[in-house]
């Protein structure tokens, strides 16, 4: 049974882009914690949650319903541990072991995307959503935005696709477009970097990007994102 087909679930009653509302040293703090659980590797699964609960927490659907993480740190905890023992690994200077690193890194992101997508509720649980995407594709999505990085711009288009991708291969009781241009993604880009070089504006500028970029994905009504 498809999602639109339980009765009990509601159509959208508003379209438009999400409403991120990311505080400073919120945002800020569950960063550093994010990467002291990746560093720490053991930490991973409660950190990564916890992260994620935060973000979800701090956008809206267009109608005002706020997101909720209904996950726990001990549904995929495997694979979040595996991520961040893949990251330690990338400090191996070898071509052989760097390529195999990013390669299972990517390849272990997709579960990751689909208990995200399948743990977003909203305040009223009627949210549903699934990603659907192939795993090659999503593997050949991102190596071509590797590649795309050493066009020094060109990374940027790559980016605004694969949002894209993921947008068409999102489905549930909403769905989702992502409006943001290369060109802007870029220019938003460059001043993030800029203001990080002064060190001190760094948790303003960061959320300042993270409340623009979620932005850029709208919601539509089920289907109708092709």
């Amino acid at each position: 049974m498809s999602l639109q087909s339980e009765g009990h679930l509601p159509t959208v009653s508003q379209t438009g882009p999400l409403r991120p509302s990311f505080p400073v040293w919120g945002l800020f703090g569950r960063a550093l914690l994010y990467v002291v659980g990746q560093v720490l590797i053991v930490p991973a699964p409660w950190t990564v949650t916890g992260f994620y609960r935060f973000l979800s927490e701090h956008v809206s659907l267009p109608d005002g319903r706020r997101l909720r993480f209904a996950a726990q740190p001990s549904d995929i905890w495997y694979i979040l541990i595996g991520l961040a023992v893949l990251g330690w690994l990338h400090n191996v200077h070898h071509a052989g072991v760097s390529g195999a690193v990013m390669l299972a890194t990517i390849l272990l992101t997709v579960p990751v995307l689909r208990w995200f997508c399948a743990s977003l509720r909203t305040e009223d649980g009627q949210l549903k959503l699934s990603f659907d995407g192939e795993t090659l594709t999503w593997l050949g999505w991102n190596i071509l935005l590797v590649i795309s990085v050493l066009t020094i711009i060109g990374w940027a288009w790559v980016l605004k696709a694969t949002m894209q991708w993921m947008c068409r291969n999102t489905s549930g009781t909403v769905r989702f477009t992502f409006n943001a241009t290369g060109l802007s993604i870029l220019g938003h880009a460059f001043l993030l970097a800029l203001m990080c070089v002064f060190i001190i504006p760094i948790p303003w500028a960061m959320r300042w990007y993270a409340n623009w970029f979620a932005s850029q994905f709208s919601v539509v009504a089920p289907n109708a994102a092709g």
